[in-house]
C-alpha cells in the first residue's frame, strides 16, 4: 500500500512540473508604426471661415526677412550667452507686421532628458503669403542644427501624430495656422543649463523678379524662424548629467517575487484533480506489485542484520526491531505469550515462534546475556517461522 502511494505522488509532481514548464511562455508584442505627419494640408482658401479673432501677439521690432533675428539669436546662445530666463510665450512680427509669430509650451519647466514636450505654434498671415511645411514633413526643425527632434511615431499610441497642423480664416481676412507639436530632446544638463527651441519654415511673399522687373512663376522663397522658446531641467531629478542615462537598448520586465510561485500554486490547483484522475486510472488498469508479508518482514530483518555487522554484534534495539517484525507478520503486535500460544494453537512452528519471542523479551526486560550460540539459534527459527520470498 505504500509503494503504491509513493508512486502515485511520483507521478502527480512530475506530470505538474510538465504542465508548469508548457504554461510559462514569452509573449512577444509587437508595436504597429504610423505616419509622422498629415498627408495634406488644408489651403486657407478653403478653411471654414473662423468670427473668433486671433491670440493677441505682441509686435516686435523685426525686419525685412524673417529669419534674421532668429539666426542672430542661434548665434549668440550658440556662443554660451544663453537668456537667464528663457521666455515662454515667446512672440515675434516680421515683414512690417504682415507676419506674426507665438509659441508657448504648457509647461516650461522640470524636464528631464528624452521627456515628451508638447509645444504649439501660432502664424498669422496674409491670405497671400505662401507658407512651405515639405522640412517640418521630413522631420527638419531648425536648418542649422537643433536641440529637439520630434518623437517617434513608434513610441505613440495609434492614431496619433507628433505634428498636427490646421489652418482657419479669421474674420479680419488673415490666416491662422496653428501646429502642435510633441518634441524630446537628449541633450544633457551638463552640455545645456536649459533649452531652446527654435522652428524654421520657408515663407514666401511673392513670385522673383527677372532682371527686367518683371514677376517670375517661381517663388521668393524665405527663412522664417520662430522666436526661441526657453524650457528648464528638472534639478530634483536627474536631467541626465551624462549620454549614457538615456539607454536605448530594451528594458527586461521585472515581476514581483511572489510571481513564480502564486503562478505554480494556481497551475497546481487547476490541474490537481485531472492528474488524480489519471493516477488513479493508470493504477486501476496497471496495478502495481503487491509486496507481501514474508518480503516486508524480511525487509525489517536483513536491515538489522546490516545494521549489527556495522556495530559489531547485536544489541537491544536490534532485538527489538526483530521481535517487532516478527509480531507483525503474525498480527500479534500487543499480544502476550500466553496470547501468542493460544491464537497460534494450529501452527506447525508454534513452538519456533514462541521460542524467538522469549528470547527477545528477555533480552530487552530481563536483561539477558546475549551471545553467539543464541544469536545463530535466533537466524535459524527466523528462516523457519518466516518463509524467504
Amino acid at each position: 500500500m505504500y509503494e503504491r502511494f509513493r508512486r502515485t505522488l511520483v507521478r502527480l509532481f512530475f506530470g505538474l512540473a510538465f504542465a508548469v514548464i508548457l504554461s510559462v511562455v514569452p509573449v512577444v508584442v509587437s508595436v504597429s508604426a504610423q505616419s509622422m505627419l498629415p498627408g495634406t494640408l488644408p489651403s486657407p482658401s478653403s478653411a471654414p471661415a473662423d468670427v473668433r479673432t486671433p491670440p493677441p501677439l505682441v509686435p516686435g521690432v523685426a525686419l525685412g526677412d524673417c529669419g534674421d533675428v532668429g539666426e542672430a539669436m542661434v548665434r549668440t546662445f550658440t556662443a554660451g550667452r544663453r537668456p537667464a530666463r528663457p521666455p515662454n510665450p515667446a512672440t515675434k512680427t516680421c515683414e512690417g507686421g504682415r507676419i506674426q509669430m507665438r509659441v508657448e509650451a504648457p509647461r516650461h519647466f522640470g524636464h528631464r532628458i528624452m521627456d515628451p514636450v508638447r509645444v504649439t505654434v501660432l502664424l498669422n498671415f496674409e491670405p497671400t503669403t505662401m507658407i512651405d511645411l515639405d522640412s517640418l514633413r521630413r522631420g527638419t526643425l531648425a536648418f542649422n542644427g537643433q536641440e529637439f527632434d520630434l518623437v517617434s511615431p513608434t513610441a505613440l499610441l495609434s492614431g496619433q501624430s507628433p505634428v498636427n497642423v490646421e489652418s482657419r480664416r479669421m474674420r479680419n481676412g488673415t490666416v491662422l495656422l496653428k501646429i502642435d507639436l510633441l518634441l524630446q530632446s537628449s541633450v544633457p544638463s551638463s552640455v545645456a543649463p536649459h533649452l531652446v527651441f527654435r522652428l524654421d519654415l520657408r515663407y514666401a511673399m511673392g513670385n522673383i523678379r527677372d532682371a527686367q522687373g518683371q514677376a517670375t512663376t517661381s517663388p521668393d522663397w524665405r527663412v522664417l524662424s520662430t522666436p526661441l522658446l526657453g524650457l528648464t531641467l528638472s534639478p530634483t531629478a536627474t536631467a541626465g548629467d551624462q549620454f549614457r542615462d538615456f539607454g536605448v537598448e530594451p528594458v527586461p520586465q521585472v515581476l514581483p517575487w511572489p510571481t513564480l510561485w502564486l503562478l505554480i500554486v494556481g497551475i497546481a490547483s487547476v490541474l490537481f484533480l485531472p492528474g488524480l484522475l489519471v493516477v488513479r486510472w493508470i493504477n486501476r488498469h496497471r496495478p502495481g506489485r503487491k509486496v507481501s508479508r514474508e518480503e516486508i518482514a524480511w525487509r525489517a530483518i536483513d536491515a538489522v542484520n546490516a545494521s549489527a555487522r556495522e556495530s559489531d554484534g547485536y544489541h537491544k534495539p536490534h532485538f527489538r526491531r526483530i521481535a517487532d517484525a516478527v509480531r507483525a507478520y503474525f498480527g500479534l503486535r500487543s499480544a502476550t505469550i500466553s496470547e501468542v500460544q493460544s491464537r497460534l494453537a494450529t501452527h506447525p512452528h508454534l513452538a519456533d515462534i514462541v521460542e524467538v519471542l522469549r528470547l527477545c523479551d528477555g533480552i530487552l526486560f530481563e536483561d539477558g546475556v546475549i551471545n553467539q550460540r543464541d544469536v545463530q539459534a535466533l537466524r535459524r527459527q527466523l528462516k523457519l517461522i518466516i518463509p524467504r520470498p
